[in-house]
């Protein structure tokens, strides 16, 4: 089948030193079975919801099948209730951080990655939930997080960010990310150089160009299959180089 060879092709290329991909498997069902082992699994392990006085705390609900050492990534995604005026106190910030370390533990697993969307207000709670998660990560596990495009860009709060990693999104973007993306597009980068080491692209929004040499997650709003999974491919191959 023409896609098989087409993964064979991806498979060869990132072997040959391509830009590394990752596949986002969110909360729902996957089978990741078709992606070789050069294709590494960022899984949603958990969700952690503040919303007033209450933590709402749970672990992944729908399958997941993946194959041996492909999750290298346990993603925990967290969100605050703008329903209920939030009570952050130290000890609810303690809590939280240890239950972001809970919810990742899986065997294999060499990278945390703190999905967590703020307004500007809650932003010093990103920080410190960040903070927490740092002082309690084993050695060798790294500290990712993702961040709106937008943050790269415009603000320098970033830098506090106590991460190895930060994932700009270049999806799903408000105003300003037209601009952006031509600007990427035209061969530019992210104002930010904290910014440069990783991206996001999904599979509806593709685009023409981001920077190379960085480590590349794919979003898909739909389940993955080895076909949709190959288009997207091609098309982060087809980024022009320089």
């Amino acid at each position: 089948m023409r896609w098989l060879a087409g993964l064979a092709l991806a498979l060869s290329a990132q072997a040959a030193g391509a830009q590394p991909l990752v596949l986002w498997a969110w909360e729902r069902p996957e089978d990741l079975r078709f992606a070789g082992r050069e294709v590494e699994i960022a899984a949603q392990t958990g969700f952690i919801e503040l919303s007033g006085d209450r933590l709402i705390v749970r672990g992944r609900r729908h399958p997941l099948q993946a194959g041996s050492g492909q999750v290298t990534t346990a993603v925990v995604h967290l969100q605050i209730d703008p329903r209920r005026r939030l009570v952050w106190t130290p000890e609810r910030q303690a809590q939280v951080a240890q239950a972001v370390l809970r919810l990742a533990r899986r065997p294999g697993v060499r990278r945390l990655q703190l999905d967590f969307e703020v307004r500007a207000s809650e932003r010093p709670i990103l920080l410190a939930v960040l903070r927490g998660v740092r002082a309690g990560l084993p050695e060798g596990i790294e500290l990712s997080m993702t961040a709106l495009a937008s943050w790269c860009d415009t603000e320098t709060w970033l830098d506090q960010a106590p991460v190895d990693e930060i994932v700009p999104m270049l999806f799903r973007m408000g105003p300003g990310g037209e601009r952006l993306k031509a600007r990427l597009a035209a061969g530019g980068d992210f104002a930010n150089p904290r910014c440069r080491g990783a991206l996001a692209v999904s599979t509806d929004t593709p685009l023409a160009r981001a920077p190379a040499g960085r480590r590349v997650y794919l979003f898909n709003p739909r389940s993955w299959t080895a076909a949709s999974f190959e288009r997207t491919r091609r098309g982060v191959a087809a980024w022009p180089v320089g």
